[in-house]
């Protein structure tokens, strides 16, 4: 394992989240966003360059475009487009007041503008999946565009808010779940009052299945998440896991999902009830934390882990059978994914650890042996380490398995570090 390639400094580089590749299948192109700064959150008039760079040879950054829809966390989602993932690259901009869908010939630089903004994409590229992203501007300004304020949707709850699906051939869009339905789904009294959205859409390698998550954040400030997985015309919409406590996941295969996730134990049960949670979690929240120690971005402490249960976690989708996946070595949230041509080869990374110099690991573990190594170990400017500005690593996967990509603050500046992991 050995950095083969790092952008320079004539600017910072990222790319964006984790479960998408910056590099096309033949491994020569490096897909890269450069920005104008690093430390604040976007605003409407920020513009956001898109290239590439052809790393074996140069150090040159290829402009293809500019976007006006993008965040530090995601991007502007931009990505190689299947199925050949090396002359058309897609990504999302804001154009004439609207959040757009743009698929671009790297060639020619014809594009192709879709009606609305998308947020995952089949990898046969034949069709997408997407959110409301001028709804989910309002209460996820981490992971979300500026520019538009329809202050009509900024509400705890609209009902058709919901999950759309677009077709590239018809160039048409069509919803397949609202919200509305997905809090019919086994009611709790700690909806009651809050604000819903639903987000991280990911679809399955087959392109049959999507799983997401449908979160609120409740009165009293917490924030409660269900993970569900769909068939990719909103039917068969099966809840997977509903501890309250889920974040990044992946689809190991078609069937099963590894996330960072909690099992099902009496302290999060009791979460579901609106009053308990309001009346004893809440005041206990700042003794726990004290005495408990650990959380899952600095890592479990052993009465951290009994009493919220997380974990990563491996659960088949077919039949919502749930075990830890290695709890006593993978002990923080971070952003997993597996190797496209080796299942048993999980990367993942930690957030920045602020009681050690802000410092971020690149871990990759096989699960079956239970072999867990540090790929790199990496700085970040502590002033943006807990805030949506931060730079997480995000890991990605070339589509041979031979390479992986990040994004960091590592020297300062935003860049992107490429390894090569097998020869």
């Amino acid at each position: 394992m050995r950095k083969v390639f790092q952008t320079t400094d004539e600017g910072n580089f990222f790319f964006g989240y984790y479960d998408k590749s910056p590099l096309n299948i033949s491994n020569d192109k490096l897909l890269a966003c450069k920005s104008n700064f690093i430390d604040r959150l976007p605003d409407q008039n920020e513009v956001l360059t898109i290239g590439y760079f052809e790393w074996k040879t140069s150090t040159k950054f290829i402009k293809l475009g500019h976007t006006r829809a993008w965040n530090w966390q995601q991007g502007c989602m931009l990505q190689w487009l299947g199925p050949d993932f090396d002359k058309k690259i897609i990504y999302n901009d804001r154009i004439d007041d609207k959040f757009v869908t743009v698929i671009c010939d790297i060639r020619t630089l014809k594009k192709t503008v879709l009606p609305i903004a998308y947020y995952t994409v089949s990898s046969n590229g034949d069709f997408a999946l997407s959110i409301d992203f001028e709804r989910h501007a309002w209460f996820r300004p981490g992971y979300s565009y500026q520019g538009i304020k329809n202050v009509k949707k900024n509400v705890p709850f609209l009902g058709n808010d919901g999950i759309w699906k677009i077709n590239f051939k018809e160039k048409s869009y069509k919803q397949i779940i609202t919200l509305e339905h997905m809090v019919g789904i086994n009611r709790l009294s700690n909806m009651k009052g809050s604000t819903h959205y639903l987000e991280h859409l990911m679809i399955s390698p087959g392109n049959e299945k999507f799983a997401f998550l449908h979160r609120w954040k409740t009165e009293d400030g917490g924030i409660y998440a269900r993970l569900y997985t769909s068939d990719t015309n909103g039917e068969n919409i099966t809840l997977i896991n509903d501890t309250g406590r889920v974040s990044h996941f992946c689809w190991r295969d078609n069937d099963e999902i590894v996330c960072w996730g909690a099992i099902k134990n009496p302290f999060n049960a009791l979460r579901k009830y609106k009053n308990i949670t309001k009346y004893f979690f809440k005041p206990l929240m700042p003794l726990y934390k004290k005495f408990a120690g650990g959380n899952s971005v600095d890592g479990n402490s052993r009465v951290s882990a009994l009493v919220s249960g997380d974990s990563y976690l491996s659960i088949k989708n077919s039949s919502s059978k749930t075990k830890r996946l290695l709890p006593n070595l993978l002990k923080k949230d971070g952003h997993p994914s597996f190797s496209k041509t080796n299942k048993d080869i999980l990367v993942t990374d930690t957030y920045p650890d602020l009681s050690k110099s802000c410092k971020q690991n690149l871990l990759i573990c096989d699960i079956n042996s239970g072999e867990l190594k540090t790929i790199d170990t990496l700085s970040h400017t502590k002033s943006l380490a807990r805030g949506a500005s931060r730079c997480d690593l995000h890991p990605k996967w070339s589509h041979d398995g031979n390479y992986i990509c990040i994004d960091t603050l590592d020297n300062g500046y935003r860049s992107m570090y490429l390894y090569q992991i097998f020869k």
